[in-house]
Formats: C-alpha cells, structure tokens, sequence
C-alpha cells in the first residue's frame, strides 16, 4: 500500500503562498492531504482564495505572526497522516521529489531530505556571494554532500511524538527576523535519539532566490542570525567553528578567503549578542 502523505506548508507571505499552493497540486497523490498554516493575519478575502477541497487541503490561521517553529508544531498537530513532508512557499517541488521522499519514508527512514538548489532566477552570481555563503540562502554547495534542510524534508510524525521531539519555539524565523536552525536542531535530536535519516543526494529541488536576499546587506544579516541560533540552541562554539569551515568552502584564492572573514564576524557578532543579552538563570 503507497505511503500516504501530508504535505505541509507554512507561511507567513500571503503572496508568495497563494503562488506555492498552484505548484503543489501536480505534485500530491491520490492518497496525499495537503495542510497550510498562515502565520499572518489574513482577511476574509485572503482566507477565501487560500481555500480548497476539504477533503484534500487543511487550511489553518494563526491570526497573527507567531512563528515558523510554532507553525510546524501546529502542522504536525493537524496532520492526518502519520508521515509528514514541509515544503517551503519559495520551493519548487518535483513529483520526483516527493515520491523519492514518500519512498524512502516506506522503506523505514524516519527522517528524509532532498538537496537544495539555489535558483537565483536569471541573476548573476554577485561577486560578494560564493558558494561557500549559499547556507545563507537556504541552499546547499554544490560540490558537497547535502544534509537535511527544512525547505524540503519528510518526517514520521508519530515517531518524533514517541521521542517527544518537536520544533524549538526559541529557533526559526519569528516575523522579519532571521533566526534559524529549528529544523536542523530537530533533525540532529531525532538522530541523537535513533531515528533513521536518509539524505537524497541525487534528489533536488530549487529554492527561488529574490533579487533582495542577493544584496550584502540580507546576507550579513542572516549570518548574524545564524550566530544568535547557535547560541539559543548551545552550540555558540562549535557553530562559530562550522560556518567559518562553509564559508571558507567558497574556493581558493583572496577574494573567498576576505568573504569567509567578513561573514564570519557577522556570525562572532550575533553570538556576541545573544550572549550578552540572553535571560540569565535564576541560581
């Protein structure tokens, strides 16, 4: 019997979701629900248009921003399936994809993700951008293994319930913040506890790149973020040690090497300042 699956898609951009939620009925099954959860308010008007088939789609409204961890969690509440997969609205989604994805969730996998490619859309690569900063865009190097990455990966809910494992609400994007790291911190927990993992390599799907997330000031400031993640999840260390290894992945040569300082010290800044500014606890 095919493995049934909710595809789930969280959004707090009402544009960029009614456009996502036209790429996705091509890509479900028969069998295949779909749940949508705004993390916006959202006017009578705008929760007519996000409507569908009750049967297929699950459309849910947080009535304001709260955030992406909460949305998730909601996500995997309202499911009713017991496997999961969380498409972001700016992914491009491939039939292939989700059946590579509801297969390896068939074959045991409790936790599944694709590869990420970076479609900036006809631009070209600015020379302030290598591929060692594509994290930033939430889109793997090319010439490195992938790992699971929330724009495009399956779940088996019950199990992660079984472990007691969801997203941290203190990570992932709340508003126009640009926290991060609730869906790889979920992913490495699971692990840490035994689930079975499956990256497909050689399963891809694009990540649309906007002209505004190319320009220098968008991606120092995500770097920033990644080093306020680190700390909320207690890897300041270790995550200050990995991102200057991924930018110093962005080739030979001086003007990769001067990129991988400058975001890296926009990374050593955000830790410095959730350091200093994180609640402290009460002896």
């Amino acid at each position: 019997m095919t493995t049934a699956l909710t595809v789930a898609l969280c959004s707090n951009r009402p544009t960029l979701l009614l456009t996502a939620l036209d790429r996705l009925p091509g890509v479900l099954g028969p069998n295949d629900h779909l749940v949508v959860v705004v993390d916006t308010a959202a006017d009578a008007a705008s929760q007519q248009r996000l409507a569908g088939p009750a049967d297929r789609r699950t459309v849910l409204f947080n009535g304001a921003t709260i955030g992406l961890s909460y949305s998730r969690n909601l996500a995997l509440k309202e499911a009713p399936t017991r496997h999961v997969v969380f498409v972001d609205d700016d992914i491009v989604p491939t039939t292939e994809a989700i059946e590579h994805l509801r297969a390896a969730l068939s074959d045991g996998a409790q936790v599944a993700g694709t590869r990420i490619t970076a479609d900036l859309q006809g631009r070209r690569t600015p020379w302030w951008l290598t591929a060692g900063q594509l994290h930033y865009l939430g889109s793997h190097h090319p010439d490195l293994p992938a790992s699971i990455w929330g724009g495009c990966f399956a779940l088996d809910r019950d199990h992660a319930r079984l472990l007691g494992v969801d997203f941290d609400s203190r990570l992932g994007r709340v508003g126009t913040n640009l926290a991060s790291a609730e869906d790889t911190t979920l992913v490495r927990r699971l692990a840490q506890l035994g689930a079975a993992t499956a990256v497909l390599h050689d399963t891809q799907v694009r990540h649309l790149i906007p002209a505004h997330r190319l320009r220098p000031g968008y991606l120092l400031r995500r770097a920033y973020w990644q080093g306020r993640s680190e700390v909320r999840r207690r890897t300041a260390g270790s995550g200050l040690l990995k991102e200057w290894g991924r930018n110093r992945s962005g080739g030979p040569g001086l003007l990769p090497a001067a990129l991988a300082v400058l975001y890296t010290a926009a990374v050593l800044a955000g830790t410095v300042r959730e350091l200093l500014h994180r609640p402290r606890r009460r002896p």
